[in-house]
C-alpha cells in the first residue's frame, strides 16, 4: 500500500511539472509596437492622359507582437473630417512591405471616396494591423493603426457604362439604352421608355450578354431573373454595384413657360436621345421664358440664375428668342443648350 501512494504522489508530481513545463511553451502576445506608415508624395494632380504611370507609393512598417503571428494588415483611406467613419479599405498581401498605384488606380480610389474631379480634396491614409484567427467567434483581437499621414489628390473625371438590353428595344445590347456612372464610382444612371407596365429588362456589363445581371425587389444577381418596370413611360433606373441593387423611378423630363406651345398651363415633354445621353425636344418657341421640369409638377424643377447654360434648383427663368429651337439637357451634369 506504501508503494502504492509513492507511486502515486509520483505520478501527481510529474503530471504538474509537465503541466509547467507546457505553460512555458505558450507563446504570449506582447504589447505590439507601433506600425508606421510614408508616401513618396504629399500632393497628387491626376491627369487621364497620364493613367498608366505610377502615381505613389506607399511604404509599411507592419506592428509586431513579440511572436511571429499571421496578420490581416489593410491600407485605410478616407476623406479628411470624417474619422475614418467609412474608410475604403485595400488588403496588404502578407510580406507585402510596399505598395504602388498608378494614376488610374489611386483616381479609382479618389472617385470612390466622393472626391470632386478636377479639384484638390485632403484625403487621409493609415495602416490598420490586426491578428488573425482561425476562431471566427474570437474578440478582443490586438487592432493597431498607424499615424495618419494626408495626401492632396486632384482626380479627372473618369465615366463609365454599362447597358439595359430589353422588350422595349428587342432585347439587341448594340442597341440598348445607356446607363452612365459619370464618375466611375459604381453607381450607374440611365433613363429608359417603356410601353407597358412588366416590361422585362436586363443590365450588361458590356454591348453583349457575356456578363448579364437580373434579380427583383430591388437586388441585382448574376444569375437572376428579368428585371421588370413598374409601370408605362420614362423611368430613371439607379444600378448601384457596390451593393447589387437597383431603384426605378418615375421620370419625365419636360419644358414650361411664356415661350413654350403650352404656355405656363401645360408641359411640353422632352424625349431621351440615346446617343446623345441628353434629352431633348425640338420646338417651335415664342419669345418669352420657360423651366425644366419633372413629372408636370413644380416640386423639381431647373432654371438659370447665371444665364450661363449651367442650371440650378428651382433657378430663375430661362429667356427664349421666337423661332424652332432644339433644346438639350444634360442630367449627369446639369447643364443645357437652345439651338
Amino acid at each position: 500500500m506504501k508503494n502504492l501512494l509513492k507511486i502515486f504522489v509520483l505520478f501527481v508530481f510529474g503530471l504538474l511539472l509537465f503541466s509547467c513545463e507546457k505553460d512555458d511553451d505558450i507563446a504570449t502576445i506582447d504589447k505590439p509596437t507601433n506600425s508606421s506608415l510614408n508616401a513618396d508624395k504629399t500632393s497628387l494632380v491626376l491627369l487621364k492622359a497620364n493613367a498608366a504611370q505610377n502615381a505613389i507609393t506607399f511604404n509599411l512598417n507592419l506592428a509586431s507582437y513579440g511572436v511571429n503571428l499571421a496578420q490581416n494588415n489593410q491600407l485605410q483611406f478616407a476623406v479628411k473630417g470624417t474619422n475614418f467613419a467609412a474608410p475604403k479599405n485595400v488588403d496588404i498581401q502578407a510580406g507585402q512591405s510596399s505598395i504602388t498605384y498608378t494614376v488610374e488606380q489611386f483616381n479609382t480610389v479618389a472617385l470612390g471616396l466622393g472626391l470632386a474631379v478636377n479639384s484638390a480634396s485632403q484625403v487621409e491614409v493609415r495602416l490598420k494591423s490586426a491578428v488573425a484567427s482561425l476562431d471566427t467567434n474570437a474578440t478582443n483581437l490586438p487592432v493597431t493603426y498607424s499615424p495618419v499621414i494626408t495626401i492632396t489628390v486632384t482626380p479627372y473625371a473618369l465615366i463609365s457604362y454599362m447597358y439595359a438590353p430589353g422588350a422595349y428595344q428587342g432585347w439587341d445590347p448594340t442597341t440598348a439604352n445607356t446607363l452612365v456612372s459619370s464618375t466611375s464610382n459604381g453607381i450607374f444612371i440611365g433613363y429608359i421608355n417603356f410601353p407597358a407596365a412588366g416590361s422585362e429588362f436586363k443590365v450588361t456589363q458590356d454591348k453583349n450578354w457575356n456578363v448579364a445581371y437580373g434579380g427583383s425587389g430591388g437586388n441585382l444577381s448574376s444569375s437572376g431573373g428579368n428585371l421588370q418596370s413598374p409601370g408605362a413611360g420614362y423611368y430613371r433606373i439607379t444600378v448601384n454595384m457596390n451593393t447589387m441593387t437597383y431603384t426605378l423611378v418615375p421620370y419625365q423630363l419636360s419644358i414650361i413657360g411664356s415661350a413654350t406651345p403650352g404656355g405656363w398651363g401645360a408641359d411640353t415633354d422632352m424625349t431621351w436621345d440615346n446617343a446623345q445621353l441628353k434629352w431633348k425636344v425640338v420646338s417651335t418657341f415664342t419669345t418669352g421664358e420657360m423651366k425644366f421640369r419633372l413629372n408636370h409638377d413644380w416640386g423639381t424643377n431647373w432654371g438659370d440664375d447665371g444665364a450661363n447654360g449651367t442650371l440650378d434648383a428651382g433657378g430663375a427663368n430661362i429667356s427664349v428668342t421666337a423661332g424652332v429651337h432644339t433644346v438639350l439637357f444634360n442630367p449627369f451634369d446639369l447643364t443645357y443648350t437652345v439651338q
